[in-house]
């Protein structure tokens, strides 16, 4: 079986005005289809800032500074944000624990998803609305 999702020795740093925070610091796995993948730690650990960055949703000053991440045998990390954009909730999504950091409180649940359909699938809202 293919493997649909590697990560080699990926790092990401934030160049902060005290140094050098590894926020990911040499992880690698990989996912197969059909497969399912857990990250468990410790909070603070970096499981967030992995997922962030394997979407490449690293906010300033972080960077991924070394590995690779292919998502079938394409380096991720080489891609412009327009093919990004098509990439993320399409390809890979990320669910955050904390519901108040992911949701919007002023919008029901339900209208958040069918604006995420319609962004990722270019459909109406009425389409959207029936397929969400």
């Amino acid at each position: 079986m293919a493997d649909l999702l590697i990560v080699e020795h990926l790092k990401t740093y934030f160049h902060v005005q005290d140094g050098v925070v590894k926020a990911v610091d040499d992880v690698s796995f990989s996912v197969g289809a059909g497969e399912i993948l857990g990250l468990v730690g410790e909070s603070g650990c970096g499981k967030s800032m992995t997922c962030r960055s394997i979407m490449r949703l690293v906010p300033p000053p972080g960077k991924i500074v070394g590995g690779h991440i292919y998502l079938e045998g394409q380096d991720i990390i080489e891609w412009p944000e327009s093919r990004l954009t098509t990439y993320r909730g399409s390809d890979v999504s990320m669910i955050l624990q904390e519901p108040m950091t992911a949701l919007n409180p002023v919008l029901t649940i339900g209208e958040q998803i069918v604006e995420t359909i319609r962004q990722h699938e270019g459909i109406s809202r009425d389409a959207a609305a029936e397929n969400g």
